[in-house]
Formats: C-alpha cells, structure tokens, sequence
C-alpha cells in the first residue's frame, strides 16, 4: 500500500509519486510541496520517481498572503 495525505491506494509495480497521487484523487501544481518518505522533492522536480511498496506521500500547499 501507499499512502498520499493519508488515504490508502494500492501499490502496483513501477508506481511513480506523479501516479500514486493521481490514483489517490489528489492533484498538485507548482505551488505544492510533495514529500515522500520524509524528502522533500525540491519544486519543478518532475514526479517520476518510482516507489517502494509502503511509501508515504504527503501533499502540502504554499499558502501566500500579506
């Protein structure tokens, strides 16, 4: 299984971070931080890393204002 913001999907061989997050229902831009694991995959890196079965993904937002 990997998880992305906490939500389950299933793992499937050659997975990359851009697949697990589209088949988790997520979507993310270039104002979206994506860690895996804990790394933080430096912004308009493309998300085609592949995954290992257990992977934690989370999606985090820049939020802008003042």
């Amino acid at each position: 299984m990997i998880t992305v913001n906490k939500r389950e999907i299933p793992y499937k061989i050659g997975m990359t971070v851009e697949d697990a997050i589209r088949a988790a229902g997520e979507s993310f831009d270039s104002m979206t931080l994506v860690v895996v694991d804990g790394v933080l995959i430096p912004c308009g890196r493309p998300h085609k890393d592949p995954l290992d079965d257990g992977s934690y993904i989370k999606l985090l937002p820049i939020l802008s204002g003042g």
